[in-house]
């Protein structure tokens, strides 16, 4: 059996919800911040999920790439949030239903722990602004 590629290993989900939209002619839809914050609660859902079928199907191999491929795949997701790049979602945007925000904050959580236990801090701040932004008063998520 070859070895684990931690660079490709997760890379199927890399352009799966934007290559959708694009696809069907509405890409003004990735400007939405909560379609962008959606693709993070998905994608931290993905990456457990394959996370999980690499450790049954190969551990020994899986675990010598685990976290690089962890640290890479959760900086993709990192991207999705400074794409959004405010402090104040629009209000001519609309949360959509395919998330709560229970289900947000812990997928952004998630993504504060893991970079809170390798000490990037940077990464931290951008997560809780978006944390503190959806447990705000001025946007009820459904």
């Amino acid at each position: 059996m070859q070895p684990i590629d931690p660079n490709t290993l997760f890379s199927i989900f890399e352009q799966g919800d934007e290559q959708i939209y694009q696809e069907h002619g509405i890409e003004e839809t990735l400007n939405n911040p909560f379609v962008l914050i959606g693709m993070v609660v998905r994608g931290v859902e993905n990456y457990h999920m394959m996370d999980q079928m690499y450790m049954i199907r190969y551990p020994q191999q899986y675990k010598n790439v685990r976290h690089i491929t962890k640290y890479k795949y959760f900086n993709n997701l990192l991207n999705y949030l400074n794409r959004i790049g405010s402090d104040k979602f629009d209000v001519i945007y609309k949360v959509g239903e395919s998330f709560e925000k229970g289900e947000a904050f812990k997928a952004l959580d998630i993504l504060r722990v893991f970079y809170e236990k390798i000490e990037q801090y940077e990464k931290c701040a951008i997560i809780k602004r978006f944390q503190d932004l959806l447990t705000s008063p001025e946007y009820s998520l459904i």
